[in-house]
């Protein structure tokens, strides 16, 4: 299956080549035909472009061209780039420049209105620094005379507009530069400020000095915080020590010592004078009395003084106790005092600190803003500088290359506008011929038989029918018609149903072609269609067998003209038959059938079918059969389709001058594979062809 389809597909491709390379021959041959018209048109169009030229080189202003070269080369600059050499071309290209050229040259009417044409500013090829003034004219004074005034207006105009758009940026920047000074001041009056607000200078150094001295104050603190825990320590026992006596006794120590002292010796004395005397003795007496007196005046001081509790043992090292307690009283209160004094100063540092930190950051801030001010105006000052440079620079940014222009005469037929005039010429020649062979072939007529060898794949040409007006004799005539039944009677040994199909506009050509079959006495049948309303004029006499109306002799008919008249008989029922021994019988020699039908244009689907039912019937009879109508065929007619698949081949009567080519197109889509297709050429006139044999095949 796969190898059946690929043989159709490549059957089809071949039949799309062989209508290609027909259309192609067909052109080719029409472009042939139509030669000696194509070239006048091709003459005709380059001479029309010539005088153009000629008119219009006569009438226009460009006879002369001259131009200036002029060197770009501006300083460059970060601040305002150079213009690029395309805006430097759009100034030279200003309108101004026009009326200041106008007013200069003081230029007629004439010249004002082609003066935009006459000036061309261009870069040149492959520089980017380089450009061309060009200038046109109808003389040469004045090619000179307009090139050198545009370019000085150019450079003038330039220099203004540069030196302008320069100045604008250096006004810009000297009132920044301005604005960023007064900022400054600004600056600066805050940066006083701010040092008359915390009375600090430099802030940072300062922080320094703080944090190194609060380093020291923290090793001062846990110092002292040591020596002042030592120092309780000892007060706490000296105090200790000292509140364990009374305080009336520690007041009174010196004289309580005394009395001590006093009453001891007393004591002493008294126990002494009872060892020694006797109770009533003076001095035993005396030293009792003294006693008393001496215990007395103790327990009165004593009284006195509210002093309790008292021990002489008390007496012993009260005056360490006491100057150990004052002692370390007054050391833990310098200790306390040196604390105090400490925490002062840290608090008065740590105040410091913390207004350090308030005024640093506002501080950093003002002067990252004083740096990056004064960082901007020394650039905007060297900017300046710079700009200022670069408008001195103006006048040399533009050089003129040549002071003497260059001119140069324009030739009325350049190279350029003959090649336009040729390729015009080609193009209308084209044209033409593109719609001269277009419509030879749309709408043209079948041109003869050196078109059929075109579409020898698609059909057969078996032969020819000369043009009654055509220099041939009889005999020449005879030997034709002769050949060419010949040649087709070989044609048609496999074919059972034919046919007939003329395309010429003429019924005479397929009539002239039936009386070979009659003379060539071949078993055959021809069944031609008529329409029903024709029946009974035409078939009124004739022999009704099933669906069609039947004659065996050619003299049936009631139009018939028989011989003795000395008339010929063109019609179809006036040929007369070969029938076997007494002229009748069914199925022998020459016959013919009408087959009416309702459209003369298309077969019904029942029609078709009896029809079909009817050439099979027929071919178990006769040999061959013809089938034909009785007028001529328009190959838009469906039923040109239907009766070629019908019959086992096609016959067709293709007329020079007389068959639309759109027909043989129609035609064409008739070639297949199953179905033959032949073809007669009728109103042939070229004797000498004809009678070589060529195209009669």
């Amino acid at each position: 299956m796969d190898n059946l389809d690929n043989e159709f597909n490549v059957q089809a491709e071949t039949k799309q080549m062989q209508k290609l390379q027909m259309y192609q021959k067909l052109v080719i041959f029409t472009i042939l035909k139509f030669k000696w018209s194509i070239i006048a048109v091709f003459l005709a169009t380059v001479f029309f472009g010539i005088c153009c030229r000629y008119v219009q080189f006569k009438r226009s202003h460009h006879k002369y061209e001259g131009g200036v070269t002029l060197f770009y080369t501006p300083r460059a600059s970060e601040e305002v780039k150079p213009l690029s050499i395309n805006h430097v071309l759009g100034v030279f290209s200003r309108q101004q420049i026009f009326h200041q050229l106008i007013e200069e040259m003081h230029l007629t009417e004439n010249q004002r209105s082609v003066l935009k044409r006459c000036i061309e500013v261009k870069l040149l090829k492959d520089q980017n620094d380089m450009f061309v003034i060009t200038g046109i004219g109808d003389s040469e004074e004045y090619v000179k005379q307009l090139v050198n005034t545009f370019v000085n207006l150019g450079i003038r105009n330039y220099e203004e507009y540069r030196t302008a758009e320069l100045r604008n940026f250096l006004e810009s920047r000297e009132r920044r530069l301005m604005d960023l000074q007064v900022y400054q001041k600004s600056l600066i009056e805050r940066l006083h400020e701010l040092h008359r607000k915390y009375g600090i200078i430099h802030p940072k150094e300062e922080m320094e000095n703080v944090k190194k001295i609060q380093g020291e104050q923290n090793a001062a603190m846990a110092e002292l915080n040591v020596k002042l825990a030592d120092a309780r320590h000892r007060f706490a026992v000296a105090e200790k020590d000292y509140k364990s006596i009374p305080g009336t006794v520690i007041k009174h120590r010196n004289s309580l010592r005394e009395f001590v002292q006093d009453l001891r010796k007393a004591s002493k004395e008294y126990e002494k004078a009872k060892l020694m005397f006797a109770e009533r003795n003076p001095r035993f007496v005396e030293a009792q009395s003294a006693y008393e007196v001496t215990r007395n005046e103790f327990d009165s001081f004593m009284k006195k003084n509210k002093i309790t509790d008292f021990d002489e043992n008390m007496l012993l090292g009260i005056e360490g106790i006491i100057n150990r307690f004052r002692e370390t009283e007054v050391t833990l209160n310098q200790l306390e005092l040196s604390m105090k004094s400490l925490q002062a100063e840290i608090s008065l540092i740590k105040e410091k600190e913390v207004k350090l930190q308030h005024m640093i950051p506002e501080h950093e801030s003002i002067e990252q803003l004083m740096a990056t001010t004064n960082k901007n105006i020394s650039l905007l000052v060297e900017e300046c500088t710079r700009v200022r440079s670069n408008i001195a620079h103006v006048p040399n940014d533009i050089i003129i290359n040549e002071r003497v222009v260059n001119t140069k005469a324009f030739p009325m037929f350049p190279i350029k506008i003959l090649a336009l005039i040729f390729i015009g010429g080609v193009f209308v020649s084209g044209l033409y011929t593109t719609v001269v062979v277009t419509y030879d072939i749309v709408q043209g007529r079948f041109s003869g038989i050196e078109e059929a060898s075109f579409h020898k794949d698609f059909f057969d040409t078996v032969g020819v029918i000369p043009h009654e007006n055509a220099s041939f004799t009889p005999e020449q005539r005879q030997i034709i018609n002769n050949e060419m039944f010949y040649r087709f009677i070989l044609r048609l040994k496999n074919i059972r149903t034919l046919f007939s199909c003329s395309l010429d506009g003429s019924f005479l050509s397929s009539v002239m072609f039936d009386e070979q079959f009659t003379k060539a006495k071949r078993n055959t049948i021809l069944i031609r269609l008529i329409d029903v309303a024709d029946v009974e004029k035409i078939c009124g006499n004739m022999q009704k067998i099933g669906n069609f109306y039947y004659s065996d002799s050619g003299k049936t008919g009631v139009n018939y003209r028989g011989e003795e008249k000395g008339e010929d008989a063109h019609a179809i029922e006036y040929f007369r038959g070969f029938s076997g021994g007494d002229g009748k019988g069914y199925g022998y020699g020459y016959g013919f059938a009408f087959f009416p039908v309702r459209n003369l244009s298309v077969l019904e689907p029942d029609e078709i079918t009896m029809l079909y039912d009817i050439v099979n019937e027929l071919k178990k009879h006769y040999q061959l059969i013809r089938i034909s109508r009785e007028k001529p065929f328009d190959a838009s007619c469906l039923l040109v389709r239907q009766l070629h698949d019908i019959c086992d081949a096609t016959l067709l009567y293709v007329g020079k001058k007389k068959t639309p080519r759109s027909v043989v197109r129609r035609v064409l889509k008739l070639h297949d594979e199953e179905h033959k297709v032949f073809a007669i050429l009728t109103g042939v006139t070229d004797v000498e062809k004809v009678i070589t044999g060529d195209y009669i095949r």
